[in-house]
């Protein structure tokens, strides 16, 4: 199963589709009334209607709105019990492979090793659960300093 699906910068002609794309699906969410939408996708000159919940709209028309931009996208589906390659594991983070390697040998991000291998395979949930403590030592830093501004407890 891929975890993470990315889809690369666009081209003039994907940004334009994107565009077309954009404006379509937000017709559709400015009209609907309820929890999904009928769409109709035209395979191979054959049409599939599918019924598309909310929340997969408004992934396709964020998706649509970044491609428009020229931005890359990033598609990660984060359950409990996946896991990551030490590859894959950086990627998600935003951080080099070396770093990483670091932070597991540390135990900063718990592993395991495949069995019979020195592989390690990481679980999305801890990478999760190091970017949530991550980010609250930011924040926590951020308040400190701050406080110290607003104290003027800057020494010269």
């Amino acid at each position: 199963m891929t975890l993470m699906f990315e889809l690369a910068r666009p081209d003039a002609s994907t940004r334009e589709a994107s565009s077309r794309l954009q404006r379509g699906v937000e017709e559709v969410v400015d009209s609907r009334q309820q929890h999904s939408a009928t769409l109709v996708f035209v395979v191979d000159g054959r049409q599939v209607h599918y019924e598309v919940p909310a929340a997969v709209l408004d992934a396709l028309l964020h998706t649509a709105r970044e491609q428009a931009e020229g931005h890359r996208v990033r598609i990660i589906a984060p359950d409990a019990e996946s896991e990551m390659t030490p590859n894959e594991a950086a990627g998600y983070l935003g951080i080099s492979r070396p770093l990483l390697v670091k932070l597991l040998d540390r135990g900063t991000i718990p592993a395991r090793n495949k069995p019979g291998s020195s592989h390690r395979m990481i679980a999305v949930a801890d990478l999760d659960a190091y970017l949530e403590n991550k980010t609250s030592r930011q924040n926590r830093l951020s308040d400190a300093m701050d406080t110290i501004a607003e104290q003027d407890l800057y020494l010269p």
